[in-house]
């Protein structure tokens, strides 16, 4: 029996300190998940501290005030691309004035050694010329974020120019003058010099160096062997082609029906013409002179802000679809939409203006060279 008593009471004791570790045990964690909290508590203050003293991000303004842009776009073409940018950047008033690439080069080179250019945006036809304007410093470095959307070897590595889009040259004619004269349908660059066409064919002033028509007589013969160069423009010059002072100038005669053969056309600049009933046809070659435009910001610009804006939107996804659509050139971009009018040239070789170190050369070095040579066929002297 005494026995019993002691085993009862050692159960006893031994349930007492086993109560005692639960209880003790419960306590602990009950302190634990206190501090627990207590700790997240403190976290989630010391947060909430942290960013009340962080600024706040405000939104960038919106931009506003003038963009001078000078164009040679047609007035359509630059109009709407207009109406387009402010879609993106309302507040900027843009104003331009248009010209012909080598009249504006000249304007540009003149008033960049003054110091008076007073625009914001060039865009012109022929990278060689901002190559030149970057040489001599005349140009506003700009690291667009959008430059990633057109191939390195079409942007200046500083960030200068970049070229946008190109434009394809063919022939033109006006189809309701062929069919009353009984003319042939033009085909290739050589029924330039077709006896048939004389008296009917009108070109931009071919004497002007720098332009499209200076650079068919060094495309030409960059294609070409020199026998076959010498005979196509000595008959070419045989059939009295009228010269006008500018592209603009020489495209309007044959929009009017005064000529039947636009000797150098710009399927870009015609086909406003055409849209609106114009009776004419473009026609690419057997080989097309494609010619690279670029966009570019003088070194003086007063507005460059807006300027840059001007550039990010062009070589965006959405200016690169208004080239094709709006001004119809090709986009640099590789992923834009084609212009359905330039399939006429697809697969037609191609031969980029200048863009051959033959060709480059031959400007550089021979420029009033081919001049002369063009006043002896087209009795210009």
């Amino acid at each position: 029996m005494a026995e019993a008593g002691a085993d009862s009471e050692a159960v006893a004791q031994l349930e007492a300190e086993l109560a005692a570790a639960q209880e003790a045990e419960a306590a602990a964690a009950a302190e634990a998940e206190a501090a627990m909290a207590e700790a997240e508590a403190a976290k989630a203050e010391a947060e909430a501290a942290m960013a009340a003293a962080e600024p706040v991000e405000e939104a960038a303004p919106e931009l506003s005030g003038k963009l001078v842009w000078w164009s040679d776009w047609t007035i359509e073409q630059t109009e709407a691309f207009i109406d387009a940018f402010n879609g993106v950047h309302p507040g900027i008033q843009v104003e331009y004035t248009r010209s012909d690439d080598a009249e504006m080069f000249d304007r540009f080179m003149t008033e960049s050694e003054a110091g008076t250019i007073d625009s914001d945006i060039v865009i012109i036809g022929w990278d060689g010329f901002s190559r030149i304007w970057e040489s001599l410093g005349y140009l506003h470095a700009f690291d667009s974020p959008e430059k990633f959307n057109i191939p390195a070897d079409l942007r200046a590595p500083s960030g200068a120019w970049h070229t946008y889009g190109t434009l394809l040259e063919g022939i033109c004619y006006n189809t309701e003058r062929i069919e009353e004269l009984g003319l042939d349908a033009l085909e290739t660059w050589e029924d330039l010099a077709d006896p048939q066409y004389r008296d009917e064919i009108v070109m931009q002033d071919i004497l002007k160096v720098g332009s499209g028509a200076h650079d068919m007589m060094i495309e030409t013969r960059v294609m070409w062997d020199e026998n076959r160069w010498e005979a196509f423009w000595a008959g070419y010059g045989a059939n009295n082609v009228v010269f006008q002072p500018d592209y603009t100038a020489a495209q309007q005669q044959l929009v009017q029906g005064n000529f039947a053969v636009l000797g150098l056309c710009y399927l870009d600049f015609v086909l406003p013409s055409i849209d609106q009933g114009a009776p004419v046809v473009w026609i690419a070659p057997e080989f097309v002179i494609t010619v690279g435009f670029t966009v570019n910001i003088p070194a003086t610009a007063p507005n460059k802000e807006n300027a840059e804006a001007f550039v990010n939107y062009i070589l965006s996804d959405e200016g690169q679809a208004a080239v094709a659509e709006i001004v119809r050139q090709v986009p640099a971009s590789p992923t834009a939409p084609y212009p359905e009018a330039a399939l006429a040239a697809a697969g037609k070789p191609t031969i980029l203006a200048l863009g051959t170190p033959k060709a480059e050369a031959e400007y550089n070095n021979n420029a009033d060279w081919y001049v002369e040579r063009a006043k002896e066929w087209f009795d210009l002297r």
